[in-house]
């Protein structure tokens, strides 16, 4: 599926900014909540690459934009939970051709009250496989063995509610990661400390291999859809993401407010 492109000024190829990262040892370390952690962050400078200008593929980058309007109310859980849950499952199973997708933990974010706590800016991904496994229990308890024993896909799908004028997300090329750039942290600290299996995120260390793109100008009929962790994929080849400073977002304009939803998609094979 080809990116979608916005009606916008023309943005310049790339912008130079920074990407924080986890010191790599967050490792078995703990997140309290957005901007609090058990560990120090790095703020490594970055030049973010404008996709627009790119053929940016699912199957390739790890991630793609596509045009997805809808009339939901973000501020509206029962709305979102009833209606937007089916239509980014739709979505995905689409794009993806999943047998099922389960959409679930909605989150809007920012805005000039700073819902969520604002923007995010921390590169990651949301969950490992253990976490993958432990979600799908919850949301279909009756088939929890059955669905953990396939092929379980965290796909995220993410938008502005209004147009993203400054904190866009950043996406990193999922085929210039290593396993190793990965690192287990969970949320909240864990009786005993962390051990290997335990349900976790991933936060990003900094590697210089690492290529990051975004999308001037979001508008709220696109939505971005990327890949998180893979069960079926030993290589961790993920899609790390992060809201970051754009230095060319104007002074004053309004604060970027976001909607968000993470799917499980399920394959047979």
């Amino acid at each position: 599926m080809k990116s979608a492109t916005a009606d916008s000024p023309i943005r310049p190829a790339y912008v130079e900014s920074f990407i924080r990262y986890s010191e790599r040892a967050a490792d078995g370390g703990w997140i309290e909540k957005n901007g609090s952690y058990s560990f120090e962050m790095e703020d490594h400078a970055a030049l973010l690459r404008n996709a627009r200008l790119v053929d940016a593929s699912f199957d390739q980058h790890g991630f793609t934009l596509v045009k997805h309007a809808t009339d939901v109310d973000f501020a509206d859980k029962d709305d979102f939970e009833q209606r937007y849950y089916p239509e980014v499952s739709r979505l995905v199973q689409k794009l993806t051709g999943a047998t099922e997708v389960f959409a679930f933990m909605g989150i809007l974010r920012g805005g000039e009250d700073a819902k969520g706590g604002g923007p995010a800016l921390s590169a990651h991904v949301d969950f490992n496989p253990a976490a993958l496994r432990q979600w799908i229990a919850r949301l279909v308890p009756d088939r929890a063995e059955e669905l953990a024993a396939k092929r379980l896909v965290n796909i995220n799908v993410w938008r502005g509610t209004i147009p993203v004028e400054n904190y866009p997300l950043a996406l990193c090329d999922a085929r210039t990661v290593d396993r190793g750039d990965f690192l287990q942290v969970s949320l909240g600290k864990p009786e005993g400390g962390f051990k290997q299996g335990m349900p976790a995120g991933l936060n990003m260390a900094h590697n210089p291999r690492h290529e990051w793109y975004y999308f001037p100008d979001m508008q709220p009929d696109e939505a971005l859809v990327f890949r998180l962790c893979d069960t079926a994929d030993p290589d961790w080849k993920m899609t790390g993401h992060t809201a970051f400073e754009d230095p060319t977002s104007e002074p004053g304009s309004p604060k970027r407010q976001s909607f968000e939803v993470r799917t499980i998609a399920v394959f047979d094979a």
